[in-house]
């Protein structure tokens, strides 16, 4: 049997699914709060320093979280030169979020 089959045949593995992506969904709409209603001084003074970088390593996170901080401001080049996932994950973040706002209204739209 194809898995693909076996994914959509089996109904507690798509709820188990669905839960995660709505997991992460609130995640990244908290990540985005935050990021932008937030003082930028109060959220780097929060971020704990990663510990491969306390050791005098880069992890491919690294620069993140002030990468989010020059999205914000729509520093692009800015923020790839701090870490070059940057950009990808922020776009994610902000798509996941809007899917996620469209699921539940879509929900909502059905139950009334």
């Amino acid at each position: 049997m194809n898995p693909n089959q076996t994914i959509y045949k089996n109904q507690e593995l798509k709820n188990a699914l669905r839960i995660v992506w709505q997991i992460s969904a609130i995640l990244s709409i908290i990540i985005l709060l935050v990021l932008f209603f937030v003082d930028e001084k109060i959220i780097l003074s929060k971020v704990p320093t990663c510990e491969y970088k306390t050791k005098g390593g880069e992890c491919f996170l690294c620069g993140s979280t002030r990468a989010f901080i020059e999205l914000k401001k729509l520093n692009f080049s800015g923020a790839f030169a701090l870490n070059r996932l940057s950009p990808f994950v922020f776009g994610l973040l902000i798509l996941n979020s809007l899917i996620f706002f469209k699921y539940l209204f879509k929900n909502y739209k059905t139950k009334l």
